[in-house]
């Protein structure tokens, strides 16, 4: 594989960082999805992903990402909640209860 800025992480990593943080949540969600593309196992990509979906009102979407994440980072805090945001707004309460109660599980485990 050749050098190409569209081959490289950082590039698309930068990228969706940079239009996340100026709201511009449709590209930040095409670049976090190259980044998952490039690195499949990256957290940051998922929950980035799923960030920028969730504030375009893409909240299934956004869950799946959420749950991708999870796979790979499973006691974290934040995904768990985020999930549970998403979860909320498609209606799903027995799953955004199951986060609920592992939040509780791992604040207890402090």
């Amino acid at each position: 594989m050749t050098f190409h800025p569209t081959n490289n992480p950082l590039f698309w990593q930068q990228t969706a960082d940079t239009c996340f943080a100026q709201e511009r949540f449709e590209k930040a969600a095409e670049a976090y999805l190259r980044l998952a593309e490039l690195s499949p196992n990256d957290v940051e990509a998922w929950k980035g992903r799923g960030k920028s979906l969730l504030a375009l009102d893409r909240a299934a979407d956004a869950a799946g990402c959420f749950e991708r994440a999870l796979l790979l980072l499973p006691d974290d805090e934040e995904l768990l909640t985020l999930l549970a945001e998403a979860l909320d707004k498609i209606g799903d309460v027995q799953k955004k209860a199951a986060c609920f109660v592992r939040l509780g599980e791992l604040e207890a485990e402090k």
